[in-house]
C-alpha cells in the first residue's frame, strides 16, 4: 500500500503541475517545449498556495481554491486537451526518464524517515500548523516565528491530500522538485536526448543524499535557484531577449526564495544584480526587477508585522550590529578558520569539482567565455554572504561550521556550476 501511495502521490505533481496557467504559456514565449511549462506552472502553482496563505485562511479553504484554480485552467484549455496526440518521439523518452527517477527516489525517501534537527525544531512545526487548519497568525505560536515558511505550507499541502496521509508524502513534493529542476539544468545542453539522460543521470549520481530531504529548506532553495540559474543562462548566455514567460518566472521565482528561508531574499537579490549587470536588456527593465523584489521584501515585511509575527534576525546570532561590535570579529584567527572549513566543503561538494574540471579544460583550451562572467559573479557575492553571515556571528565559530549548516549553503547554491559545465559541452559544437 506504501508503494501505491508513492505511485499516487507522483502521480499528483505530475497531473496538478501540468495544468497550464489558463492563458497558455506558448502566449509567453513560443520556444518552450513540455519541461519549461511544467517549471512554469509550479512556480505559478506554489505562489498561489502562497499568496492563498496571506489571506490568514485554513488549509482546507486554500486547497479548495487552489482545486477551483486547477479546474478553471482545465477547462479554459479543454479544446487544446482534446487535440493533443499520443505520439512517442525520441525527445520523450528523457521526460520518461525523469519520471522514472522520480519514483526510484521517492521511494528510498519513503523508507528513510528520519526528520532532519533544524526540520525537528523548526519546519515541521510550521508544517503541522497549517495540517491542523491553524493559519499563518497561528505562528507566532510555533518556534521561531520569524523563519519563512513557504516550504512548510508546500509540506503540509501535499501531505494533506495524499492518498494515505504519512507526513513523508508531504516532503515527496521536494524530491520532484529536485527532480525536474535538475532536469531543466540538463535542457541547457543542445544535445540528444540520450547524452541528457546520461548527464541528468551523472547529475542525481553526484547530488542526491537523503540528508537533503530530511525536511530541511536548503533542497527547496536549490530547486529554486537551479530553476533561476537556467533562466540566467538563456537570456544571458544565449542573447536573447527577455520575454514575458521569462520575467514572470524571475519575479515569482524570487518571491519564492523571499518566503523560504532567511538566505533566500538575498538569494533573490543576488539573482537580480545578476540580471542587472550582465544581460543585454534595458536599464529601465533592470531597474524594475530590481524595484519589484524590493517590493516584494517590504511586503513579506508587512504581512509580517500585520500578523504579529517576528521580523528580526536571529537574535541568537546577531544581536549586536554596531559597526565597532563587526569590525571586532574581523580577526586573522577567523578569517582563516572560515576560508579552511570552506576549502574543506568545496572539497566535499560534486557540483563545484564538476565545475572546476571544466573550467579548467577551459582554460588551458583557451576556451574561456566572457558569458561565463555572471556565474562568477554570482558566486562572489554568494560566498561573500555567506561568508558575512560566519564571521559576523556571535556564537561559536567552530561550532556554527561544523553544525552542517555551511554545508548546506554551499550545496543550495550550488546549481550554476552546471551551467559552466553545459556551456563548455555546447561550445564544441558536438553533434551527438
Amino acid at each position: 500500500m506504501e508503494i501505491a501511495n508513492i505511485f499516487f502521490q507522483v502521480a499528483i505533481f505530475v497531473l496538478f503541475f501540468s495544468i497550464s496557467f489558463p492563458f497558455l504559456v506558448s502566449k509567453f514565449d513560443n520556444n518552450l517545449n513540455y519541461l519549461d511549462q511544467l517549471v512554469f506552472n509550479i512556480i505559478i502553482q506554489i505562489n498561489l498556495i502562497l499568496f492563498l496563505s496571506f489571506l490568514n485562511v485554513s488549509l482546507k479553504t486554500i486547497l479548495i481554491v487552489y482545486f477551483i484554480y486547477l479546474s478553471i485552467c482545465v477547462l479554459f484549455q479543454l479544446k487544446n486537451i482534446i487535440k493533443i496526440k499520443l505520439i512517442l518521439k525520441k525527445e520523450n523518452y528523457f521526460y520518461l526518464f525523469l519520471l522514472i527517477i522520480c519514483l526510484a527516489l521517492c521511494l528510498d525517501v519513503s523508507y528513510s524517515l528520519t526528520l532532519g534537527w533544524d526540520a525537528q525544531k523548526f519546519w515541521i512545526p510550521k508544517a503541522l500548523n497549517f495540517y491542523n487548519y491553524e493559519t499563518i497568525d497561528n505562528l507566532s505560536n510555533v518556534p521561531n516565528p520569524q523563519y519563512p515558511f513557504l516550504g512548510s505550507l508546500l509540506w503540509a499541502t501535499f501531505w494533506k491530500i495524499s492518498f494515505f496521509p504519512e507526513e513523508y508524502t508531504g516532503r515527496l513534493v521536494y524530491v520532484f522538485l529536485y527532480c525536474v529542476s535538475l532536469a531543466s539544468l540538463t535542457e541547457t545542453l543542445k544535445l540528444s536526448s540520450t547524452i541528457k539522460i546520461i548527464f541528468f543521470t551523472i547529475l542525481i549520481l553526484l547530488s542526491y543524499n537523503y540528508i537533503r530531504f530530511d525536511g530541511h529548506q536548503d533542497i527547496l532553495i536549490f530547486c529554486l535557484i537551479s530553476i533561476g540559474a537556467k533562466t540566467l543562462y538563456t537570456i544571458i548566455s544565449d542573447n536573447q531577449k527577455i520575454s514575458l514567460y521569462q520575467t514572470i518566472l524571475l519575479i515569482l521565482i524570487c518571491n519564492a526564495l523571499i518566503w523560504t528561508k532567511q538566505e533566500g531574499t538575498v538569494y533573490a537579490f543576488i539573482i537580480i544584480f545578476t540580471l542587472f549587470f550582465f544581460s543585454k536588456i534595458s536599464l529601465y527593465k533592470r531597474i524594475v526587477f530590481l524595484g519589484l523584489v524590493i517590493l516584494l521584501f517590504s511586503a513579506r515585511i508587512f504581512i509580517y508585522k500585520f500578523y504579529n509575527l517576528e521580523v528580526s534576525l536571529n537574535s541568537c546570532c546577531w544581536s549586536d550590529l554596531s559597526l565597532n561590535a563587526l569590525i571586532e570579529k574581523f580577526t586573522f584567527d577567523r578569517i582563516i578558520t572560515i576560508i579552511k572549513f570552506f576549502l574543506f566543503i568545496f572539497l566535499k561538494n560534486s557540483f563545484f569539482l564538476l565545475g572546476l574540471v571544466f573550467l579548467i579544460i577551459s582554460f588551458f583550451s583557451n576556451n574561456i567565455l566572457k558569458k561565463d562572467m555572471y556565474i562568477y559573479f554570482f558566486y562572489l557575492m554568494s560566498y561573500g554572504f555567506i561568508f558575512s553571515a560566519y564571521i559576523t556571528s556571535e556564537l561559536d565559530l567552530i561550532f556554527m561550521l561544523k553544525s552542517g549548516g555551511l554545508d548546506r549553503l554551499i550545496f543550495s547554491s550550488s546549481p550554476l556550476y552546471i551551467l559552466i559545465v553545459t556551456r563548455y559541452i555546447n561550445a564544441q559544437n558536438l553533434k551527438i
